[in-house]
């Protein structure tokens, strides 16, 4: 199964050196030119050879003038806003984004958002990666600056008990 990907949910996983349970998870991951700019920018080496290596798709995409209101609306940044016209556009249902706001404008559409929590959670359900490293990755992501309200870090620990 495809997903989008905005900016944010790549360079956090690429932080942690865990961006390859994108390429574990999801047939391809599909991000707008837009999204590949901004981590150009950055020089986020593995993201890099993600897009070299094929794994990471570069899609162009032509903005529809309600994903555009709806961003503008909601004050998505650009990259936020052509992965989710490229969701649509490529009829992908599943949509990487960490930004609360970027959660809400993919729900708005009709989209699935996951962010990284998710990723790491999903791996761990489908046993790509142990209790451990879903622990280890989830504290690395969140000393790498991905805020996680205390309850829902309580919640999703708890839920690594079991």
């Amino acid at each position: 199964m495809p997903v989008v990907s905005d900016a944010s949910p790549l360079i956090l996983l690429a932080k942690i050196r865990r961006l390859d349970l994108l390429k574990k998870l999801y047939s391809e991951v599909l991000i707008p030119k837009e999204v590949k700019e901004e981590v150009t920018k950055q020089e986020v080496p593995p993201i890099i050879s993600g897009i070299r290596e094929g794994w990471i798709k570069v899609k162009e995409v032509e903005l529809s003038s309600e994903v555009k209101e709806m961003g503008r609306e909601l004050g998505l940044h650009e990259g936020e806003i052509y992965a989710l016209s490229l969701a649509l556009h490529a009829n992908v249902k599943q949509v990487l984004a960490d930004d609360k706001l970027a959660r809400v404008g993919a729900r708005i559409l009709g989209l699935q958002a996951i962010g990284c929590l998710g990723v790491v959670m999903k791996a761990y359900e489908m046993d790509v990666i142990t209790r451990n490293e879903a622990i280890s990755a989830i504290q690395e992501l969140v000393k790498a600056g991905l805020w996680i309200s205390p309850e829902v870090l309580g919640e999703v620990l708890t839920s690594l008990e079991d």
